[in-house]
């Protein structure tokens, strides 16, 4: 019987089903020194003859925090595709008078039972939807993070932008909601920047003092707009995020662009916004390469030139 509830528990089970199943507390211990059952958490258990899923682990933080619990934060991050599952601090989200303390976990405790859109299913599980997940790492989250989570979200289809503006009223006394408003206002498109990761890149620029200010959505020749150009060095920086750039049409219409602008003479750097997220020490990298192939020489050299 243990065995069945076991398989059917994501290979997890707490104490009270135990009693339910004839168990004493006895025999769970027992069933422990025989390693039959492994302690996850205060009165949960795993399966000790097999190797736990992940999914095990995240049944068991649930089990532990109570009834009504939910995979909130970080985790419910991962549960969306949005990022890494950290085993080692789990997030679940209950509704408490006070913060509920278990070892190896973070638990965000809500003063009143979520909006019901704001709880989905994910693999079977309760998890805080996208919107309320942005809301509730706001506050510990740097600006780049939530630029990241919100484009990464859209572009996979999983954040409705509606969604999270109706979140942001709900909750618009939680701390770190002025921020996410910051990264949401960021995000949508402007008349000047059309994208949020054309706006990050800027921001990204403003910490980068070596390298020279470009000039911003300039046309050429009445057809061509660029993303970024730097005309004394003959260099453009086309940035190719979230939802453009993605249809087969789109990707004609950039290699044509292309073509035209090498005829001209010009050099292109293509950066996409996956490329952004993962490697922005190798975007750095080639941008400074690129300008220093059409005769840029960085303020240092030139004030090392000078001391020599």
């Amino acid at each position: 019987m243990m065995t069945q509830a076991l398989r059917a528990n994501h290979g997890v089970i707490s104490m009270d089903q135990l009693y339910r199943l004839g168990f004493s507390r006895t025999e769970i211990a027992g069933q422990m020194a025989h390693g039959d059952l492994r302690r996850l958490h205060r009165g949960v258990y795993g399966d000790g003859r097999s190797p736990l899923a992940d999914d095990a682990h995240l049944k068991a933080a649930l089990l532990v925090v109570g009834e009504g619990a939910w995979l909130a934060g970080k985790t419910a991050a991962s549960m969306w595709g949005l990022r890494t599952l950290n085993l080692a601090r789990i997030e679940v989200g209950v509704v408490a008078t006070s913060t509920p303390r278990h070892r190896g976990l973070k638990v965000v405790r809500a003063s009143r039972a979520p909006h019901r859109s704001e709880i989905r299913s994910r693999r079977g599980f309760k998890v805080s939807s996208v919107a309320r997940l942005l809301v509730e790492i706001a506050s510990r989250a740097e600006p780049e993070e939530l630029d990241r989570l919100i484009e990464t979200a859209v572009r996979i289809g999983v954040l409705d932008l509606a969604d999270l503006e109706r979140a942001l009223k709900r909750h618009e006394r939680r701390p770190g909601t002025g921020k996410l408003k910051d990264a949401l206002v960021a995000y949508l498109p402007t008349p000047k920047r059309k994208s949020g990761f054309e706006r990050a890149f800027d921001r990204w620029l403003l910490t980068r003092p070596e390298i020279p200010e470009p000039q911003r959505n300039v046309r050429l020749s009445g057809r061509w707009e660029l993303d970024c150009y730097w005309p004394e060095y003959g260099l453009v920086l086309e940035l190719d995020g979230r939802s453009y750039h993605i249809t087969a049409q789109d990707f004609e219409r950039d290699r044509v662009k292309d073509a035209w602008l090498q005829r001209e003479g010009l050099r292109i750097l293509r950066v996409t916004g996956e490329r952004w997220n993962q490697d922005r020490a190798g975007v750095h990298s080639d941008l400074m390469a690129f300008l220093a192939l059409g005769g840029y020489v960085t303020p240092a050299d030139l004030a090392g030139r000078s001391a020599a």
